[in-house]
């Protein structure tokens, strides 16, 4: 094959695909916002519905929401681009997902029942409940709203990428981000979840078909169909791109020194433990409409993992292209390059919608649960506390009268407070985005590293008995100080490449457990009017059976 430059296709195909899964995505975001029967069903909506819908989903749905999560748009351009420069390192997001999707099945038994009685609907109200303070749920929140919004803002980045090739480089990047995240903001912030577990679930249907699509076609095109001279020629490109390198140098991450096996083991642990307390994920838990429901979707999502490695396979394609003698200007956007270069519309097309779809899908499931987050636990939260309102269970958790009036008795003004973030944080977002920003998927460890360090309070808070409020946000400050002051004195890596999370959380687990015991015996003794809602927690069995007694039949059943 002669030697081919990135020469974007003039045709009005590929942006003609793009816009008719738009249009259908528009389609639904009416039918869930202004329809009649969406209408009718936001006359006495509350936060709990707007969010959770209700926890009323199937395992289907529940699935293909968590799934395009980790499928995001940046799966198919950064993570592309991070295999092409360091190869099988790159693939850290297999393992993660599907260790993952198996934390969540262990995970649900005690989540699912605890939001259901309660009608909870974030993470941080579960950490309110747990450690009956709200301080804990304000640092819980805010440190995951401040690290979150960073994949918000590459995922804003890639749906304007997508939009410029699709157009043949005629609409800017910017441009295109605007259009699409527009979209995004309007539907999330009328028709709430309804909405985006609409999208989502097209979405993910049209990103995992699309993608094998294009990579079958990619290797038929450069490879003549032949997967050994795929990998074959991959191996040949990455000799030269590294020639007169030792195997240990190829693996040396740029301008630091730190070898990839501690950074890939990083990326799996943290990475783990990170998606733990992802908000979008924790919605998806609290949409089920029961426990088995959880378990079938959290199996699904961990056997995709083994489809995740997709973006690995397009690296290969990437660097196999490289050896054919084809010039990759750009190897993040390397799938979008070779699909222009081999002259066909609709494959380009195709590839632009997946990624768009990928990245929409991510997107809009982040949006609304960061700004459940800020609505919820950040301002909701101060104001009862500025009002003196007693905590979530602060009766004990007995009265079903109680749990009720809490949710429903200011429940148009949350929702609405919430539809106005929405819009409010994706500006935000969009702004950040137009700044320059390092490699993205580079960018996203610091997301990682940041986001990690409440992993202590949660799991103290689920599992350990003498967890107390104390303990759990001084775990977070110290944490967060630990990491944030090694940024600052300009160290990225430790131990030899390993993420600073590590140090960081070593040391938010040690100040967890010193200061909850130091503390345990007086704060419990003074909380034995709460002394249910512990129970709840560390009873098996006890939520699921108020449930039966107190819930209907349809939605206690498990």
């Amino acid at each position: 094959m002669n030697a081919m430059q990135a020469e974007l296709i003039q045709s009005p195909i590929p942006f003609i695909i793009m816009l008719a899964y738009i249009a259908v995505v528009i389609w639904m975001a009416w039918y869930q916002g202004f329809s009649k029967k969406a209408i009718e069903r936001k006359k006495n909506q509350t936060f709990e519905d707007y969010l959770t819908g209700g926890k009323s989903r199937n395992a289907v749905v529940v699935f293909l929401i968590t799934c395009v999560t980790f499928y995001s748009g940046t799966t198919f351009t950064g993570r592309v681009g991070f295999f092409y420069n360091y190869g099988v390192a790159g693939l850290n997001s297999v393992v993660t997902c599907a260790a993952t999707g198996m934390v969540m099945f262990f995970l649900s038994e005690k989540i699912w029942p605890l939001a259901k009685k309660y009608r909870l609907s974030t993470l941080p109200d579960i950490m309110e409940l747990r450690y009956q303070s709200r301080w804990v749920k304000f640092f819980v929140s805010l440190i995951i709203v401040c690290f979150n919004i960073i994949w918000l803002i590459t995922e804003i980045r890639t749906l304007g990428i997508a939009m410029n090739l699709a157009s043949g480089d005629t609409m800017p990047v910017i441009v295109g981000s605007a259009i699409a995240f527009t979209i995004i903001i309007i539907y999330v912030a009328t028709g709430g979840v309804h909405s985006v577990s609409m999208v989502d679930s097209f979405s993910a249907i049209v990103m995992l078909g699309g993608s094998l699509v294009v990579l079958g076609y990619l290797v038929g095109y450069y490879f003549d169909g032949s997967v050994g001279d795929m990998f074959h020629s991959a191996d040949q490109a990455a000799q030269t791109l590294y020639a007169g390198q030792t195997q240990e140098q190829i693996y040396v991450l740029e301008n630091v020194g730190d070898f990839n096996i501690p950074y890939w083991v990083s990326n799996v642990i943290l990475g783990t433990l990170v998606m733990l307390v992802y908000p979008s994920n924790f919605m998806s838990i609290c949409l089920a409409k029961n426990v088995r429901e959880v378990k079938k979707s959290s199996i699904a999502t961990a056997a995709s993992g083994i489809w995740l490695s997709i973006y690995g396979l397009f690296g290969v394609v990437v660097l196999g292209a490289v050896a054919k003698g084809v010039t990759v200007s750009n190897p993040e956007a390397g799938i979008l390059e070779l699909c222009s270069m081999a002259g066909s519309p609709i494959m380009l097309g195709i590839v632009c919608t997946f990624i768009l779809a990928a990245a929409l899908g991510t997107l809009d499931s982040t949006l609304i649960s960061l700004s459940g987050l800020v609505s919820n636990d950040l301002l909701t939260n101060m104001l009862r506390l500025k009002k003196g309102e007693p905590t979530i269970g602060a009766d004990g958790g007995a009265s079903l009268d109680t749990i009720d009036n809490r949710v429903e008795a200011h429940a148009k003004q949350e929702v609405f407070r919430t539809r106005v973030i929405v819009v409010i944080l994706g500006i935000i977002g969009f702004c950040f985005a137009t700044t320059e920003l390092p490699l993205l998927t580079l960018l996203t460890d610091m997301a990682t590293n940041g986001m990690v360090l409440v992993t202590p309070t949660i799991v103290a808070g689920l599992f350990w008995k003498k967890a107390t409020p104390q303990g759990a946000v001084a775990s977070m400050l110290v944490g967060e100080a630990v990491y944030l002051g090694l940024y600052a004195a300009g160290v990225r890596y430790v131990w030899g490449g390993f993420f600073l999370g590590f140090p960081a959380i070593f040391c938010g687990i040690i100040t967890v457990v010193v200061v909850s015991l130091l503390t345990e015996k007086k704060w419990y003794a003074e909380h034995t009017a709460q002394q249910g809602v512990f129970e709840d927690f560390f009873v098996r069995g006890r939520v699921s059976a108020w449930i039966r007694e107190n819930m209907s039949p349809a939605k206690a059943k498990k």
